[in-house]
Parts: structure tokens; sequence; C-alpha cells
């Protein structure tokens, strides 16, 4: 009789158990309660789960690129918009039968296109600048307080966005890319002449940088990303003001001129000036505004380059949020499938419990009311 009624508790601990796990499960909708309850499925279900949350993060990095992306093509658009209106202007003044006061009046309006310029160069979505490259918390241009001259002052390099898994996709475009245009080539061995506010690259994309390493306002030779303890490129002072480079190195360089500096060219050409405010003749002038509309033309065709650059970018990302959208809903499915439970099978499995139950109890009832005869026998 002792052996039967442990027997019993025995069973009714272990109902008590599967008890237990199936009102969890039922509650919580979950298949396990506890990796030990199945080992195989608890790692499945800890691998889909991690996967859902490393796409649904790629996912939301991507969709917040989208106003990124949309708002950097929307300003060069605006951009080419008024490169458009400054060669139209150009092209008018250039005729014999525009007076000087109405150059003077094209000047101004150039000067208002070039400020507006500036200010989409320096467009910017939730406090990222879209053209200042991977530093996007630094001003993508910035203008000289003295002398109105406007530079780049960020890194010529670019955002990425995480695309999948350890892919990692290029992201707009910098100012360099957008707002320069190659001015001089020179491969290893040939000379190159530039001027201080133009940019010299490689085609690695690695900046030569004019620099001062004494303080004696002359500068001592063009250094590898600006950086004096790099071996220079020396440099010869022109009679213009102009520098002239031999490329010792093994890529070839690049000098890369600004479009404002193209715009100031023309502003003052039609002032009848030179770069330091200074009377020039109409024919000089005429000769500025024709070499500088040349060259401001090739830099549209360079800022069309990159707009079409930055729709490729785009478009890639935009292909990326596709698969990993389709990836991620599957994920879902596989996680459902995997971690959730059957709760029709377990409503069958929880009243077949309970009848358990009824009849264990039933069975604990009869030995006791025979323990009670016994004892009163």
């Amino acid at each position: 009789m002792i052996s039967s009624i442990n027997t019993i508790n025995y069973n009714l601990s272990l109902l008590n158990k599967r008890n237990e796990k199936v009102t969890y499960q039922m509650s919580s909708e979950k298949a396990l309660q506890y990796g030990s309850d199945n080992s195989q499925q608890y790692n499945q279900i800890l691998s889909i789960n991690n996967n859902v949350n490393s796409y649904s993060s790629i996912l939301e990095r991507i969709e917040l690129s989208a106003a990124y992306n949309t708002t950097s093509d929307s300003a060069i658009a605006s951009m080419k918009t008024k490169m458009e209106s400054v060669e139209s202007l150009v092209k008018k003044a250039i005729t014999d039968t525009t007076s000087s006061d109405s150059k003077v009046t094209i000047a101004d309006e150039i000067e208002s296109y070039k400020n507006a310029i500036y200010s989409l160069a320096n467009s910017n979505t939730s406090g990222q600048y879209l053209f200042s490259g991977n530093s996007s918390s630094t001003q993508a241009f910035q203008k000289d307080a003295t002398t109105g001259k406007i530079s780049y002052a960020s890194t010529n390099d670019n955002k990425t966005v995480n695309v999948e898994n350890n892919v990692y996709n290029t992201q707009g475009v910098n100012g360099i890319e957008l707002l320069y245009y190659t001015n001089q080539t020179a491969k290893t061995g040939e000379n190159i002449t530039f001027d201080k506010n133009e940019i010299i690259l490689d085609k690695a994309g690695n900046q030569y940088k004019l620099v001062d390493t004494n303080g004696d306002n002359i500068y001592d030779g063009l250094y590898l990303n600006g950086d004096n303890i790099n071996t220079p490129l020396n440099i010869t002072e022109n009679t213009d003001g102009t520098y002239k480079v031999t490329n010792l190195t093994t890529s070839s360089l690049e000098s890369k001129h600004s479009v404002f500096d193209y715009l100031d060219e023309i502003t003052n050409a039609l002032k009848q000036q030179d770069s330091n405010g200074n009377a020039i003749t109409q024919d000089e002038a005429t000769t500025i505004l024709s070499t500088a509309l040349d060259k401001f033309e090739k830099a549209y065709d360079a800022m069309n380059t990159t707009h079409s650059k930055l729709g490729t970018r785009t478009a890639s990302i935009d292909n990326y949020e596709n698969t990993v959208q389709t990836k991620l809903t599957n994920l879902k499915l596989f996680q459902e499938t995997y971690s959730s439970a059957d709760l029709t099978t377990l409503a069958i499995e929880s009243q077949s419990l309970q009848n358990t139950y009824t009849a264990l109890y039933s069975t604990i009832n009869k030995i006791n009311n025979l323990l009670l005869v016994n004892y009163l026998s």
C-alpha cells in the first residue's frame, strides 16, 4: 500500500511539472519555457531571434538613410538649376550688345546664385551635413569672413550604410565630388600647376595639402593629408601666385578647382576686375569670362556625373532594402514556427491533463478510504 502511495505521489509530481509547462506555454504562447526542454529547438530559436534582431536593425538604418538620400538628390537638382541660370547669364554677358552696367547687374545676380548654391551645399538633415562625407557633423563648406572665399572644410570620403550582415554601401556624395572640377592631371614625373585654393588628390583619393611648417607665411611643400611628418612634394611659386609641383608619387595627381572660385572669377570679370580688385580691360575681362565659362560648363558636366553617381548609390541601397525586408519577413515566419506554441494541441493536452488529474485524485481518494477502513478495523 505504501509503495502504491509513493508511486501515485511521484506520478502526481510529474503531472504537476507537465501542467506547469502547458500552462506557461498557453499563457505566453511560447513553445519552450526553458532551454533544457529541447536544446536543439532552443538553439534554433536563439539563432532565428538573433537574425531577426540583426536584420531589423539593418532595415531601420536603411529606412533612416532614405531622408538623407532624398534630400541630397533634391539639393543637387536645385544646384544644377542655378548653375544653368548662371551659364545663361554669362553667355548673355559676353555678347557685344551687353553694356557695362548690365554686366554689373548680371554679376550681382550671379553672386546671389553663388550664395544659394553655398546654402544648398551646406544642407543637412537630422543634424547631418549631406555633402561632408563621413564627417557629417562638420559643415561642408565655409566662407572666409574677410575675403568671402568659399572652401571645402570636410573630408574626401563618404558615409556608408549597413545593408546586409558585414556589408556596407557607399551613401551620398561629398563636396569635392560635387563642386570641384579636375583642372589639371599629372602622371608620375610630370608637373602640375595649381593655385592655393585648389585641392590636390591622388587616384586613391588621398589629399596633398600646402603646409607652412615654421609659420613664416611661406608654404614649404605639399604634404600627404597635411601631415608634416611625411616627406613633402617640393613646390615652386610662380610669378602669378600659382605653384608648380613635380609628381614624384607612384600615382597620378589631379588639381581640383572649386565651382565657387569659377563663380568669383566670373563676377570679377563682369565688373572688369582681377581677383585682387584691380581694374582690367574689357578684352582681358572677355578672355577671362570665356575661359571661366568653358571650365564652368565642364564643372556642370561633372556635377551631372556626380548626380548620376548619387542615383546609382541610392538605387543600390533601395535594392538592399527590398532584399532585407523579404529576409526579415521569412525569418519572422520561421520565428513563429519554431518559437510559438501550438495552442490547439496544448488545449487538447490541457484537457487530457485535467482528466488524468481527476482519475489520479479519485485513486488517491479510494486509497485514503481503504486506509481509514483498515485503521478502524
